[in-house]
């Protein structure tokens, strides 16, 4: 199953859920990304950009994909 993240390609943060109000925020920590702003389902990616980002500015990281040297 893979495994994604959000990152901002404006300041570099990472959208999370946040772990009280469960509200979608921007990190620095790539810690608390990591552990709250994991996105297994490429649709829940498109809509959480849809719905948080400005066109463009966002970068998805495919934490599961091989890289090729």
């Amino acid at each position: 199953m893979p495994r994604y993240l959000i990152q901002s390609a404006v300041n570099w943060e990472f959208l999370h859920a946040d772990p009280r109000s469960g509200d979608v925020a921007y990190t620095p920590s790539l810690l608390t990304a990591m552990r709250f702003g994991l996105v297994d389902d490429a649709e829940q990616v498109a809509q959480l950009i849809a719905d948080h980002c400005d066109p463009g500015t966002s970068v998805v990281i495919d934490l599961d994909q091989e890289l090729s040297a």
